[in-house]
């Protein structure tokens, strides 16, 4: 299909594409990239933390690049959990460094970490990953649940994947604007309220994260050149009309950042539900714990790592790896 018909928002050129996923290769993963220099010595306090950071940083707005272009649906549910990971290697840093393990990961005051949080939820509801909010809540939710009830919205999401009795009640808001009118819209019962709500928190949306490091980034500088526009998408918009089983939301359309072709691949591939995901939460084992399940296993805290264990024998740590916690993922590929 023609780049121009396919795109999913009209500020992209194919070429911006072509250059864009390039620079993500070699920033994250070239000679001098990100990976490059988290394989080498720290330099300071904290360095490796933040290189962390920025690989899942990069990562996630190669995914959004990939949306934003037209690119298809499917295979970003993997690249999903590849940014999970990345900000899992992260936090495991952060809290070395810190040693404080109730720091969250995504800072809720904090608009811009906040606004990423929000579309990685959303995210792994749309893509029916929802085997990755677990994990997205060990980031957040601290020892023993020490930040539970820090915002009232992430709770109202949540409580979709743990039930309400096994989250934390609370009133408070860590960003009013634009997000009310999304947390109104999940507890609204009617389905005229809840669309009323969630038309009124679209239609403020953009506007109201100008403050964000990304707005207006499809606007070309002084100099005429277009720098870190990847997307722009309210992807707990989505989520949220998923989660509260509106049929119609044609209502919605008319907003750029709703990413209604999503909330279609959503429902059309429904039947990617509960069993898969708990599927794929059992095929992760972390560091001492039993194998689940005779086979090939392998760890992105080691290169070329792959190899088989028996059920129950105890998977082994990486020791000195700049992931932090090991964690052993099921290999697709058994021969």
């Amino acid at each position: 299909m023609e780049f121009n018909a396919k795109r999913r928002q009209q500020f992209l050129a194919e070429k911006y594409v072509e250059t864009k996923l390039a620079e993500f290769d070699d920033v994250i993963g070239g000679p001098e990239g990100l990976e490059a220099n988290l394989k080498s010595k720290e330099r300071q306090r904290g360095w490796h933390a933040s290189l962390a950071r920025g690989v899942g940083w990069e990562k996630f707005n190669r995914l959004q690049l990939a949306y934003t272009a037209g690119e298809d649906i499917g295979p970003l549910r993997q690249e999903l959990e590849v940014i999970v990971t990345a900000y899992e290697r992260y936090g495991h840093l952060m809290w070395r460094d810190t040693q404080d393990r109730n720091e969250p990961v995504f800072t809720f005051t904090f608009v811009d970490e906040y606004c990423t949080l929000m579309q990685l939820i959303g995210l792994c509801f749309l893509l029916h990953r929802r085997d990755l909010l677990p994990r997205l809540a060990a980031l957040q939710d601290g020892e023993n649940g020490s930040n539970g009830g820090a915002d009232v919205i992430y709770e109202e999401f949540m409580i979709h994947v743990f039930g309400a009795e096994n989250r934390y009640g609370t009133e408070q808001a860590c960003q009013v604007r634009p997000y009310e009118n999304l947390f109104y819209a999940l507890t609204e019962e009617s389905a005229d309220n809840q669309l009323k709500e969630l038309n009124l928190y679209l239609k403020h949306w953009y506007k109201d994260l100008a403050g964000t490091g990304w707005h207006d980034s499809h606007k070309p500088d002084e100099y005429g050149n277009q720098g870190g526009y990847y997307g722009y998408w309210s992807f707990e918009a989505g989520a949220a009309v998923l989660l509260l089983g509106i049929e119609d939301d044609s209502s919605l359309h008319k907003y750029l950042y709703y990413p209604k072709d999503l909330v279609a691949w959503a429902r059309a591939h429904a039947a990617l539900s509960a069993g898969e995901a708990q599927a794929a939460i059992r095929l992760r084992a972390m560091a001492t714990e039993p194998c689940p399940k005779a086979g090939f296993w392998s760890t992105p805290a080691q290169p070329d790592s792959r190899r088989r264990f028996e059920a129950g024998e105890a998977m082994p740590t990486i020791e000195g790896s700049a992931w932090g916690a090991t964690i052993w993922t099921w290999d697709d590929a058994q021969a």
